[in-house]
């Protein structure tokens, strides 16, 4: 038995029969040291994949914070004093921000973010009801885009703000779940679709810069069907078990893209048992093509305040870029205008 292990107090009497201790002993172990665990954010971890995440890493000594929006107290205070839960909506910015903030008071660090949440199209695109009618129809539900798309990129950039701040080293790892649906699109789900592959091109690009600039990998896992509540029952009886993918799988794919130091805007498919690793999609006019999608480091400095810190960027003159008439400038370029502006009255 470890140290760590025999620290804790026999609480099984307490535990069985009273809730209250079950809470107080969640705050007892909020006091456990900073630095003896890895830590990790799981969003969508009340059921599913998030859950079994949630279970792999605390089997694997990592403390975990649970992050959902369906609660479930019980299943963390099950999963013992490495996790915890935190009442999250990640298509809400704000509430995500919350989460982050309380997990990195609470533990002082943050190694981990397993953007893992995710939902379905909530209405159709197709409005086959809609035939008979002239009126304009009504705006579509995009639950899926904020849940599944919105919710990767405000995780992103709040895990990036507080890896920073990572010590003595700045840095961590962002694994999102993304589809196979994001390549190879299933046409009862076209939005979900849409918020997957969008997820699959955000880690793709973010990921050179992440590395270079910040120490911080970030990856995807591309799951085929697998038996979980965002999945119809009908629609896994359907596939039959010959085509489903087990969760182990998946759990499988997170834990070599969260462990691997080489694995950075990797891609790695889920499907039945198998981990296959999702090349990059191929440069169909060559040299032109990449170079299409080649930063030039005037313009990246332009936008983000610094230059990539890529070797294969474009270098070049500063850009002096004066918006078309009538349009504003972005706002992540607001503070370049504003100097701008005073520089022009003095």
């Amino acid at each position: 038995m470890s140290s760590l292990q025999t620290e804790q107090p026999d609480t099984s009497f307490i535990m069985k029969y009273n809730t209250f201790y079950q809470y107080r002993l969640a705050a007892m172990t909020a006091t456990e040291p900073r630095s003896r665990k890895k830590v990790a954010i799981v969003t969508g971890a009340s059921s599913g994949m998030g859950e079994a995440l949630t279970r792999d890493l605390v089997s694997r000594g990592w403390w975990v914070a649970m992050a959902d929006i369906q609660e479930n107290q019980t299943l963390a205070l099950d999963m013992g004093p490495r996790a915890r839960f935190y009442h999250t909506d990640v298509s809400s910015y704000e509430s995500q921000a919350a989460t982050f903030q309380a997990v990195f008071n609470q533990r002082g660090r943050l190694d981990a973010l397993c953007a893992n949440a995710g939902i379905c199209d909530k209405s159709s695109l197709y409005i086959f009801d809609h035939r008979t009618s002239t009126a304009i129809p009504p705006a579509p539900d995009t639950s899926c885009t904020d849940v599944d798309w919105k919710g990767v990129v405000y995780g992103t950039q709040l895990a990036i703000h507080f890896m920073r701040q990572n010590k003595p080293r700045p840095g961590g790892v962002i694994v999102a779940t993304a589809s196979v649906a994001a390549m190879h699109p299933h046409p009862a789900y076209c939005e979900y679709n849409g918020a997957k592959a969008a997820v699959v091109n955000f880690v793709r690009g973010m990921a050179p810069v992440l590395r270079a600039k910040e120490g911080i990998r970030i990856n995807a896992v591309m799951p085929g069907i697998v038996d979980t509540a965002i999945v119809p029952p009908e629609i896994a009886a359907a596939a039959g078990t010959e085509n489903i993918t087990p969760i182990s799988t998946i759990t499988r794919a997170y834990d070599q893209l969260l462990e691997s130091e080489k694995a950075s805007g990797v891609i790695l498919e889920g499907s039945v048992d198998k981990i296959i690793r999702v090349p990059d999609p191929p440069l169909l006019n060559g040299s032109r093509t990449k170079r299409a999608v080649t930063v030039y480091d005037p313009l990246f400095k332009y936008l983000h305040g610094e230059e990539s810190g890529l070797q294969d960027a474009v270098k070049g003159e500063e850009l002096q870029w004066e918006p078309r008439a009538g349009s504003k400038p972005h706002r992540s370029r607001s503070r370049i205008w504003r100097a701008l502006r005073s520089s022009c009255k003095s």
